[in-house]
């Protein structure tokens, strides 16, 4: 479960943020490419010899990646949704995809145009999932620039795409009716055919080719009311306004809930939202100038800070492609004992470094701050905030909320 959010302004800088909800113990890693070598690309996915320097955010074990933003300021984030065309057992994810045009394009156009492509000729399928290696779905995507935005949606090798003016949200349910720009020539054909739509007057994309009952389940509608409602009202947006968006948790509390209903999410027992925690956040201001880009590198953006993320390799590594297993050195998993730690008991256990948090927030959005202080500083400081939490009492958790986090403990081994 994902949110993912764009602003085009009718002047100034276009705005683009991400949440990306994957599975508590799913490492997310952000990294610096400067498109000199790649490893790990999926057999037979095409990709440039010339590539743009990216800054993305990925699970460990995958090659492709939940958003990214290039150098020339293409900004890619995905959704899971879920639709009546069958999902293959073999394939290439929609996070290898948008990693691709990433690399290649340097308009938002050209990147639609990359994708679609991409999504005609090859198979949406195989893997998508870390411990749930059952889980598959279809993508669509949000792709920016300083200028543009389009929404993709697609089911299967079938596309629909809107363009974006003023405010777009989606989160994982198909979104785009009658309402498109463009459409892939055959989807009409297609859903008349299973008898999945009447006549081309009643024709919308999402009516005809949405899972309605996983879309439910999904509770994106809520989701995306949430983002929107947020973001509404911005006439000059600035980056507080996106951190305010993706760390909403909307009138649910961050342990309650039978499904998905908040931006800002948190992994539980219940089968909606076992694979529905934020495990990464990406705020982007693509201004013509270039891109300016900040990220937690962590799970649960309520309780972490947005540093700013360089187009810096030397600060931003690539990583190996393996497993999320913990490693007490990375920013991600010591952020991870955190927040578990704060699920004790959220509200009181929050509180004890909410001041330091916010201060420190501040200073990470300060202009002409150093960016290498901040990553570093925020390790010392997870440490320093979890010892905090912990002088307060843990609350009594449901039997199944503690078993659900009992199973999860693995991954600190």
């Amino acid at each position: 479960m994902c949110d993912t959010v764009v602003v085009v302004p009718e002047q100034g800088p276009v705005w683009f943020a991400k949440n990306s909800d994957r599975e508590p113990s799913e490492a997310q890693l952000v990294e610096c490419h400067d498109g000199s070598t790649e490893q790990g690309v999926p057999d037979g996915l095409p990709l440039a010899p010339t590539r743009f320097r990216t800054i993305v955010s990925r699970p460990a074990w995958m090659w492709g990646c939940e958003m990214g933003v290039n150098e020339h300021g293409v900004a890619i984030g995905n959704e899971a949704v879920f639709t009546k065309v069958p999902v293959p057992k073999s394939g290439y994810t929609g996070m290898d995809f948008q990693r691709v045009a990433l690399a290649t394009n340097r308009t938002a156009d050209e990147a639609l145009e990359h994708v679609i492509e991409l999504t005609e000729q090859l198979t949406q399928g195989g893997r998508m999932g870390h411990r749930h290696q059952r889980f598959r779905y279809h993508s669509s995507f949000l792709i920016a620039d300083p200028t543009t935005a389009w929404v993709l949606e697609t089911a299967g090798n079938f596309w629909a795409a809107k363009r974006v003016r003023g405010v777009a949200t989606i989160s994982n349910a198909l979104t785009i009716e009658d309402d498109f720009d463009l459409i892939h020539n055959d989807a009409y054909p297609l859903a008349r055919e299973r008898g999945w739509v009447k006549s081309a007057n009643g024709f919308g994309f999402a009516s005809a080719f949405a899972n309605p009952a996983m879309s439910m389940l999904a509770g994106a509608r809520i989701r995306r009311a949430c983002t929107a409602r947020f973001l509404a009202a911005v006439r000059e947006p600035q980056v507080r306004d996106f951190i305010g968006a993706l760390t909403d948790h909307g009138a649910v509390e961050p342990t309650k809930g039978l499904r998905s209903e908040s931006p800002c999410a948190h992994a539980s027992w219940l089968p909606t939202r076992t694979s529905a925690q934020t495990t990464g956040s990406i705020i982007a201001k693509l201004d013509a100038k270039g891109p300016t880009i900040w990220a937690t590198g962590t799970s649960s953006p309520c309780l972490s800070v947005f540093k700013p993320a360089p187009f810096d390799a030397s600060l931003l590594p690539p990583r190996p492609i393996a497993d999320a297993e913990f490693d007490e050195r990375e920013l991600w998993w010591a952020h991870e004992r955190l927040h578990r730690a704060c699920l004790a008991n959220y509200h009181a256990r929050r509180v004890t470094f909410a001041d330091d948090r916010e201060r420190f927030q501040d200073d990470c959005l300060s202009p002409g701050g150093d960016p290498a202080r901040a990553w570093k500083e925020h390790r010392a400081r997870a440490d320093e905030w979890l010892a905090r939490a912990l002088e307060v009492e843990a609350s009594r958790r449901p039997l199944l909320t503690r078993w659900f986090w009992s199973t999860q403990s693995r991954s600190f081994a």
